[in-house]
């Protein structure tokens, strides 16, 4: 239902020819780590015949054991370290002034196996293939390249494996909350993490302005347009698993979002890092044209901020009461939230109190997610006139395209009707962009067209 949504929101992501020529991909190839964090096997462990390097699953088992192969021929995290070759990435490189790109931990951290950034930096071909197998699930040890093809293991109740999983540094992926905290690590960002040997992850404004896109997760548009290299049938049987990765996403992403702020203001404190950092503003603020009448001119659009101020960058807590109401978590998150933004809305926030308020919400979102991920995401029945009931209580006059994006993409959960799927359509030609832009070149809020469109769901429903 979502394969073409994001083909123009997403559009500056550039799909990278993958190099002719390859440097073998052995574990031999790693460098001695220093480190005290596991190390990886690299994704040539699990490429074989018999594993996940078949050509064709196999039918009838959960393991089609042509994950690898699937992964390696249509998944862009292949080709990710590629990207630091391309000329964009020399640009960019020329601009930061550095040397190369794939020679650079900032870069490295997103565009290989994270695990190894720092031993990728010391060499010149790739370790692993681009951000490979284990940046994902977790550092493969020997003993669990063992374990793991044992009947014990794959007949393991699920408790009992997932407990195996954590034992041995790999991650159960089959929960959306975990899985959606393993991709915000990248797409959104995160702090150094001294446990795993995974530097800090931050596309900040310096990187951006050198000619990296904006970082634009969500999570279940991301992941319907990526080919599954899984197998999709073992959740046939839950209607509500797109709902539990759109939930998932919104709040796993915003506490990402916070916990990277967190980051930020404490650089800042420790005079290592700007602020105020531009990349938490929001983009379309600065880079607009100037032209009247405008709709940044109607007061709403302040909405108690100072003419002049830079609001926060609201991407990934636009619809975090929504989220909240539909997994049945805390209410008083969303006063929380409301709160920050007004103390973020303006350069008179100091980096201390900016972090401080950063905690506070990661804290509490880090607790929901707990929750989330031991009892399950479990929505009302009428999850959808919840939804639609909220959305159309909103004030859209002066609605930001991070607003009605995430609106719109929400409203794709439940457009499964042919006339839906057309309107929606619609919708997303007042939200693309333009042919030869990475962003929303004159952008205008269309509050009609989301009404009306909110309406009519409505009323179907």
């Amino acid at each position: 239902m979502l394969l073409w949504i994001v083909s123009f929101i997403f559009s500056h992501q550039d799909s990278f020819s993958r190099a002719q020529e390859k440097q073998p991909y052995k574990s031999s190839n790693l460098p001695k780590q220093e480190t005290n964090h596991p190390a990886i096997s690299t994704s040539a462990s699990c490429s074989g015949r018999g594993c996940h390097g078949g050509s064709e699953p196999v039918t009838g088992q959960i393991v089609q054991q042509n994950e690898f192969s699937s992964w390696l021929a249509h998944d862009k995290h292949a080709n990710a370290y590629q990207a630091l070759l391309s000329d964009r990435a020399k640009t960019m490189a020329k601009n930061l002034g550095i040397t190369e790109a794939h020679k650079d931990i900032r870069c490295l951290a997103c565009h290989t196996t994270p695990q190894i950034a720092r031993e990728q930096a010391k060499v010149d071909s790739p370790l692993d293939l681009g951000v490979g197998c284990e940046s994902c699930h977790g550092s493969a040890s020997s003993k669990w390249l063992g374990i793991h093809t044992t009947e014990a293991w794959k007949n393991s109740p699920i408790k009992e494996k997932k407990a195996l999983y954590e034992n041995e540094g790999m991650i159960y992926l089959g929960n959306p909350v975990v899985q959606t905290q393993v991709c915000v690590g990248c797409h959104v960002g995160a702090p150094e993490n001294t446990t795993t040997g995974i530097p800090a992850r931050d596309a900040n404004h310096d990187i951006m302005a050198a000619g990296h896109p904006r970082l634009t997760f969500e999570s279940l548009s991301y992941q319907a347009n990526m080919p599954p290299h899984w197998n999709t049938k073992k959740y046939s049987s839950n209607s509500n698993r797109d709902l539990e990765i759109w939930v998932a996403g919104q709040i796993a992403g915003l506490s990402a979002t916070m916990e990277l702020s967190s980051h930020r203001a404490q650089l800042a404190i420790n005079n290592s890092g700007a602020w105020p950092e531009f990349a938490e503003s929001s983009c379309i603020s600065c880079h607009a044209d100037f032209q009247q009448p405008s709709w940044r001119g109607n007061k709403n659009y302040y909405s108690g901020r100072k003419p002049g101020s830079l609001p926060f960058d609201s991407w990934t807590g636009v619809l975090l009461p929504e989220a909240l109401a539909i997994s049945g978590q805390d209410k008083q998150m969303t006063a929380l939230y409301s709160d920050f933004l007004k103390s973020r809305n303006s350069f008179l926030t100091s980096p201390k109190q900016a972090k401080a308020a950063s905690d506070i919400l990661a804290s509490q979102l880090q607790k929901i997610q707990k929750e989330l991920i031991v009892n399950g995401i479990n929505p009302p029945k009428e999850w959808r006139k919840l939804l639609l009931d909220q959305l159309a209580r909103r004030d859209l006059e002066t609605a930001s395209w991070n607003e009605s994006t995430q609106i719109a993409l929400a409203l794709s959960l439940i457009s499964s009707k042919a006339n839906e799927q057309a309107n929606l359509q619609n919708l997303w030609e007042t939200l693309a962009f333009p042919s030869g832009y990475e962003s929303p070149k004159d952008y205008k809020p269309s509050s009609r067209i989301l009404q009306e469109f909110i309406q009519k769901l409505k009323t179907n429903k």
